[in-house]
C-alpha cells in the first residue's frame, strides 16, 4: 500500500504511513479525529450573588467582641474596686469624726478605726464576690467572642452571669416575703388605726419597689437567655425582642441618677464618692447602649 501523501510503500495491514505518519484508511482517519480533544470551554463571567443572611451567632460575636463590650467589662471591674475603696474610706472617716469628741481616747479611736477598717475591707470583698463573678463572666464571653478560631461559642461566661442574677432574684423574693410578713404582723398587732394604716402604706410602697427590682432582674435573665440562645439557633430575628428594652431604659435611668449623685459627691468634696458614682454612671449607660445594640443586630437578621 502506497501513501497518497508521500508515496512511501507500507504493509497492507498498516493504518499509518511509515514515512509521514498520515492515516492510510478510513478507520485510522476516524481514530485520529476522535483522539482530538477540544479545548475546555471558557469560564463564565463571575455572577454576583447576595451574601447569605447573617446568623445569630455571627451577630452575637459582633456585639460581644466589640470595643463597647470590652470597655464595659473593664469599667465594671473598676466599679468593683471603687465600691471596695468607698467602704474603706467610710470606715476611716468614722474615726476622723469620732476624734472631734475630746472625751474619747485618741489611741482607742485609732484602734477602733483600724479594726473597723479591717472588718469593712473583708465585708466589702465578700459582698463583692457576686460582682467579681459577673466580671469574670463578662471577660469569658468577650474572650470566646473575640477568638478567631472556628469553634462553637462558649456560653460558660453567660451561664455564670445567669446563675448570679438568678441567686439575686431568689434572695430579693425571700427578702420581700420576710418584709411582708413582718409588716402584716405589725399591722395586725397594732393597737391604733394610724399605726395599722402606716404599716399598710409601707406594704404598698415595698411591693412597688421590690416589684420593679424583681421585674428588672427577670428581664435581665431573659436577655441573657436570648444571648445564649443566639449561640445555637440558625434564625434569630425574634431574639431581638427577648433582649428587654425595659432593662436598657432602666440602665439609662440608673446612669442619670448616678450622674446626679456624682455631682452631689463633688459638691461635698467626696472624691471616692464622685469616682464611684461617675464609674457607675458609665457602666449603666454603656449597658443600656449594649442592650439596644444587641436588639438592633438581631432584628436585622432575615
Amino acid at each position: 500500500m502506497f501513501c497518497k501523501r508521500c508515496g512511501t510503500q507500507n504493509p497492507d495491514n498498516a493504518n499509518f504511513c511509515q514515512g509521514c505518519g498520515s492515516p492510510l484508511n478510513e478507520t485510522a482517519q476516524q481514530t485520529t479525529n476522535n483522539s482530538y480533544q477540544s479545548p475546555p470551554p471558557a469560564p463564565n463571567p463571575t455572577v454576583y450573588s447576595e451574601p447569605s443572611p447573617e446568623t445569630p451567632l455571627a451577630a452575637l460575636r459582633k456585639v460581644a467582641s466589640s470595643g463597647l463590650f470590652r470597655f464595659i467589662a473593664f469599667a465594671f471591674c473598676t466599679l468593683i474596686l471603687s465600691n471596695i475603696l468607698v467602704l474603706i474610706d467610710n470606715s476611716y472617716m468614722w474615726g476622723v469624726f469620732t476624734e472631734i469628741f475630746r472625751n474619747v481616747d485618741p489611741n482607742m479611736v485609732n484602734e477602733a478605726s483600724r479594726y473597723l477598717g479591717s472588718i469593712n475591707l473583708v465585708s466589702a470583698i465578700v459582698s463583692s464576690i457576686p460582682s467579681i463573678l459577673v466580671a469574670i463572666g463578662l471577660w469569658m464571653t468577650y474572650a470566646t467572642a473575640a477568638s478567631k478560631k472556628d469553634k462553637p461559642f462558649n456560653t460558660a461566661g453567660l451561664t455564670m452571669i445567669k446563675v448570679i442574677y438568678t441567686i439575686e432574684l431568689v434572695a430579693v423574693c425571700i427578702l420581700l416575703a420576710i418584709c411582708m410578713v413582718a409588716l402584716l404582723i405589725a399591722s395586725i398587732t397594732s393597737s391604733s388605726s394610724e399605726d395599722a394604716m402606716l404599716a399598710f402604706m409601707s406594704v404598698i410602697v415595698i411591693d412597688i419597689v421590690f416589684g420593679v427590682i424583681i421585674f428588672w432582674l427577670a428581664m435581665i435573665l431573659k436577655s441573657i437567655n436570648a444571648a445564649k440562645t443566639a449561640a445555637h439557633e440558625e434564625h434569630g430575628k425574634h431574639l431581638g425582642k427577648n433582649a428587654s428594652a425595659f432593662v436598657g431604659v432602666l440602665c439609662y435611668i440608673a446612669g442619670v441618677i448616678n450622674i446626679l449623685s456624682a455631682i452631689l459627691s463633688l459638691m461635698s468634696l467626696s472624691i471616692t464618692g464622685f469616682c464611684n458614682c461617675a464609674i457607675g454612671a458609665m457602666v449603666q449607660i454603656c449597658f443600656g447602649v449594649l442592650i439596644f445594640r444587641f436588639r438592633g443586630e438581631m432584628k436585622r437578621l432575615k
